[in-house]
């Protein structure tokens, strides 16, 4: 009897899921997001290893990366296919990073997203070949091999992720190695910090000016990148300026006893248009990989 065909579970594209483990891969938080998508309670998945939700088409060596990278102190991101309790799955780019106190690695926490049609295909060729060569090869072999993959085409790891990012092909070597993913969770952490403070009544609480904040810092830092001369660069600013803007409109509305709608409203003008932001800038950076004069 043939297994009953595996069902892809899709989530919205401003919906982040958030894990939180040990540095062994066991699960210390889940968010709301994380048990609907991958159809577990809260409390089935606590303590139990991160791997509870990997699907059988992903590499060893995708996982290993991932762990070499993070071990050593470093963030990383990846594509990766799951698998849901029903036994369904789903694809999310994950942004993998540790935490570190007292200058050890004490948890890891991972942020995803959605990832469009062009990833999944393209992802789906390079983790086959290397899911064909993983069963007669040692692992070594198989990361040797990936190695080979990205040298062929002139492309780091980092490179590599975010070429297919931009949902373009890993054909091209021309990619600029932007942590772009990061940016967006920069503006996560901004934006739920304040809610929070708010939700916790808190007074006299500050939204940073746009140049203040980690995401404002890394924009400065680009300053001196050729692509700025884009036109749409100003356009960056703009959404990064609207975005402060709205969070302090979301303080000042909660202090005169707005209503929760009327919040929330705020807040989705603010998730608009930190995506626009994110898209505006990969669209600079892509116009100009585009016109082969980078590098």
């Amino acid at each position: 009897m043939d297994s009953i065909k595996e069902q892809e579970v899709v989530f919205d594209e401003h919906e982040l899921i958030v894990s939180m483990t040990d540095v062994k891969g066991k699960i210390v938080y889940v968010n709301d997001i994380f048990c609907k998508v991958a159809g577990y309670k809260r409390d089935e998945l606590i303590h139990q290893p991160h791997n509870i939700v990997r699907h059988k088409d992903m590499p060893k060596v995708v996982f290993k990366l991932l762990w070499d990278t993070v071990l050593s102190g470093k963030p990383i991101s990846a594509f990766v296919k799951n698998r849901t309790k029903s036994g369904d799955f789903y694809w999310v780019k994950a942004y993998v990073a540790p935490i570190i106190e007292d200058g050890k690695i004490v948890r890891i926490t991972s942020y995803r997203r959605a990832v469009s049609e062009f990833v999944k295909q393209e992802a789906s060729k390079i983790y086959k070949l290397l899911l064909e060569h993983e069963k007669s090869h040692t692992l070594d072999e198989t990361t040797a091999l990936f190695g080979e993959y990205l040298k062929e085409r002139n492309l780091t790891y980092e490179q590599f992720v975010d070429r297919l990012s931009l949902g373009k092909s890993v054909s091209s070597a021309e990619a600029l190695q932007i942590d772009v993913d990061g940016y967006y969770v920069d503006h996560v952490i901004f934006k739920t910090s304040i809610v929070r403070s708010v939700a916790l009544g808190k007074k006299d609480i500050e939204v940073k000016e746009p140049c203040c904040c980690n995401f404002g810092k890394k924009l400065k830092s680009l300053e001196s990148m050729p692509f700025t001369v884009h036109p749409s660069w100003g356009k960056v600013h703009s959404y990064h300026n609207h975005v402060h803007a709205l969070m302090k409109e979301y303080v000042q509305r909660a202090t005169e006893g707005a209503t929760e709608e009327e919040l929330s409203e705020i807040l989705k003008s603010v998730d608009r248009d930190t995506q626009g932001l994110l898209g505006m800038l990969r669209d600079v950076i892509d116009n100009y990989i585009e016109e082969g004069i980078m590098l």
